[in-house]
């Protein structure tokens, strides 16, 4: 009877570690910093922990007995998925891994990662559950899929870029062919003929070399103007606030109209792709208003303080409407917007309807070395939000 006794209270003291440690392995489970739920060989949720209640979005009574494929749409296929889950079954995989994706009760969508075990049967060994530890990895498709999104950018950007340097070489090959190459092999028999008779007519003479000094004049000038496009001299000998003037005065002769040039040399001295990059925003910008915008006067400022370097560029045309332009924004704009972010710029458009158009270009005059901060907020490409009037703000 004392042995029963003894040996009651030794069976009771085991039941009650193995309690406390189902507790302690029930509270364990429940706070788990991962989703984990125990599903049945059918594929039917048995249970959960709050966490993968909190990755889906949804109370555990709303999940219990739910099929797999209910709860999530998976990635591939389900019959992929269900012939996975047969192997490891089967015991010819130790684990199966897949991602899914679930749709909250907010209606959000988040991506997870699920690795499947198998739980065999203490007395059996025989396959009783599916044990699925589930990684919420949201981020890491977003980011993935923002990572696809601009390399498609880039590659379209850069079968644009190929596209438009060819379209310039042919017009700079047409431009040198028809009418430098042209003009000249018509010099050239004129200068043979100078001031020889004409034929049938002795009494005349062709053109002497001092006239024909002049038509020689004028090409030499297109080859200038052909040059100063591709490469500005000006630029490169005296400086950004000279180029700057320098394009200005020439686009208001060509146009027509006033152009108004504040310029403002930098003091330090500014690295030439920073300055390149300046003048072919100008150049793009001026170009834009010529083709576009029907102004009847431009205002351009150049600008230096606190070791930055600005451009402003003001027009008072017709405007545009800047959120349809940047769902299909024109090279010209893309390569603006380029060109000042390579040198660690900031670039923003500001435009309306029969509200004219301003154009800001702001960058270090030296650049930084060291990486950006991590935290450091990185302007954006194009403010979408129209701002007031650009002619109440323009400074002639």
């Amino acid at each position: 009877m004392r042995s029963d006794l003894l040996m009651f209270k030794h069976d009771k003291h085991i039941e009650r570690n193995v309690n406390a440690r189902e507790h302690t392995w029930g509270e364990a489970f429940e706070h788990l910093a991962v989703g984990v739920a125990q599903f049945n060989l059918d594929g039917r949720l048995l249970t959960a922990n709050g966490q993968l209640c909190e990755i889906i979005g949804r109370s555990k009574r709303d999940l219990l007995e739910k099929h797999l494929n209910e709860l999530f749409l998976l990635e591939g296929s389900w019959p992929k998925c269900k012939a996975g889950l047969d192997r490891l079954i089967a015991g010819e995989v130790p684990c199966y891994s897949t991602d899914m994706s679930a749709v909250r009760a907010d209606g959000r969508v988040v991506w997870v990662n699920t690795v499947f075990s198998l739980v065999h049967d203490d007395v059996t060994n025989m396959p009783r559950s599916l044990t699925a530890v589930v990684n919420d990895i949201t981020l890491l498709k977003q980011a993935a899929q923002n990572l696809h999104d601009a390399e498609v950018a880039r590659d379209d950007l850069s079968r644009r870029m190929m596209n438009a340097q060819d379209a310039d070489r042919t017009r700079i090959a047409r431009e040198l062919h028809d009418d430098i190459g042209q003009s000249l092999a018509v010099l050239k028999v004129q200068m043979l003929r100078a001031g020889k008779p004409v034929s049938g007519h002795p009494e005349q003479t062709h053109a002497s070399l001092k006239e024909l000094a002049v038509k020689l004049d004028k090409i030499i000038n297109k080859v200038n103007s052909i040059s100063h496009g591709l490469h500005s001299a000006a630029l490169e000998l005296l400086g950004l606030a000279v180029a700057v003037r320098s394009h200005c005065r020439e686009c208001s002769e060509q146009l027509g109209i006033p152009v108004h040039c504040s310029c403002a040399e930098p003091q330090e001295k500014l690295d030439s792709m920073i300055a390149l990059a300046f003048l072919r925003v100008l150049q793009e910008g001026l170009h834009n208003v010529v083709k576009h915008s029907h102004a009847t006067s431009i205002a351009v400022r150049l600008t230096s303080s606190a070791g930055y370097v600005g451009l402003e560029i003001c027009d008072d045309g017709v405007g545009f409407d800047v959120d349809v332009a940047s769902l299909a924004a024109g090279l010209g704009l893309i390569s603006m917007r380029e060109r000042i972010h390579l040198v660690g710029g900031e670039f923003e458009i500001w435009s309306s309807p029969e509200r004219g158009t301003r154009i800001t270009a702001r960058a270090p005059i030296i650049q930084a070395t060291l990486p950006t901060e991590p935290n450091e907020p990185r302007p954006p490409a194009i403010n979408l939000t129209p701002d007031p009037d650009p002619r109440e703000s323009r400074n002639p």
